[in-house]
């Protein structure tokens, strides 16, 4: 959730407070996302991020100094307090967690966010694959890059770094064949995300259900886009490899720190570590039954952080 959007304060909107707590009586889990949410707003994007937003990268051309100057320690204190009180002000507490708007970051903000009591953040984006074949790169190659960890760290700051994994029904046309591409994608990533011990948080927008993605025509029952139509593929063969499980966020956040996970990707997991996969957007708490292997394990499907 963002604390300010389109000049609106979040406490102010009575009536998406009423739907966020009978959601959250439900099961659902609710995490900052953001201040005002802009490109620059907590530090410097991943670079592929760009190809998202060339706006956002000329913009970085120009205004590099300006820029810069939002990213000192003390800036970055304020801007996330100013988001921290409207917040309170709605929730009556603070969020547990950061999802930074376009994942950027910088040491300052991870400083920042320890400061004010921040237990996670979520901003490393090891795998831009899904994000590139959203913005029309079809053929690019499925790439865990090296040097930027898949697995939760704890940064020198002391608070827990969960990376980003796919974004996989962004700007996305709604074409049957595209989105069954967008599923296997997800599927390939995970069995990455699984054999390295890492849980999988993957992201989604409500954009979907709202904006246009083919003009002159669309496939029903979606006129507006394509909405949730990967998710809705998605999640079930994730549940039917029997290696995925669905904690809510705090619960991750706890088993995480519960199993000592190490630094770095290249370490290897304790044995006896979870594998986990959580998902970034809003779905009720339900259970799943496992049905690939009729073992009949319960499997709680993720409350899901704001992406």
């Amino acid at each position: 959730m963002i604390s300010r959007y389109n000049g609106g304060d979040l406490d102010q909107n009575l009536e998406l407070l009423r739907l966020i707590e009978s959601a959250r009586g439900r099961g659902y889990e609710f995490y900052q996302h953001g201040f005002l949410h802009f490109a620059f707003e907590c530090g410097v994007p991943d670079l592929g991020m760009f190809t998202l937003d060339p706006r956002a990268c000329r913009e970085f051309d120009v205004k590099r100094a300006e820029i810069e100057a939002l990213h000192t320690f003390e800036a970055l204190v304020e801007m996330l307090d100013n988001g921290r009180r409207i917040w309170r002000r709605a929730f009556g507490e603070d969020s547990a967690g950061l999802r930074p708007a376009y994942g950027a970051f910088c040491t300052n903000l991870y400083l920042a966010l320890a400061v004010l009591g921040h237990e996670w953040v979520s901003s490393r984006i090891p795998c831009m694959t899904s994000f590139l074949r959203s913005a029309g790169q079809w053929k690019a190659l499925l790439d865990f890059r090296d040097g930027i960890p898949s697995v939760p760290q704890r940064l020198p700051q002391g608070l827990w770094e969960f990376p980003i994994a796919g974004n996989y029904g962004y700007r996305l046309l709604n074409d049957p064949a595209r989105i069954d591409s967008m599923v296997a994608l997800g599927l390939e990533e995970f069995e990455i995300y699984a054999d390295r011990n890492a849980p999988m948080l993957i992201v989604s927008h409500w954009h979907g259900l709202q904006e246009p993605r083919d003009k002159g025509g669309s496939f029903p029952p979606r006129p507006e886009g394509m909405g949730y139509a990967v998710h809705e593929k998605l999640l079930p063969a994730l549940r039917d490899t029997c290696k995925a499980r669905f904690p809510r966020m705090s619960e991750l956040v706890a088993e995480v720190t519960a199993a000592g996970f190490k630094s770095h990707p290249s370490e290897s997991a304790p044995e006896d570590s979870r594998r986990f996969l959580s998902h970034s957007s809003h779905s009720p708490a339900h259970e799943w039954r496992c049905s690939g292997c009729h073992c009949g394990d319960p499997r709680p499907i993720l409350s899901f952080p704001s992406g």
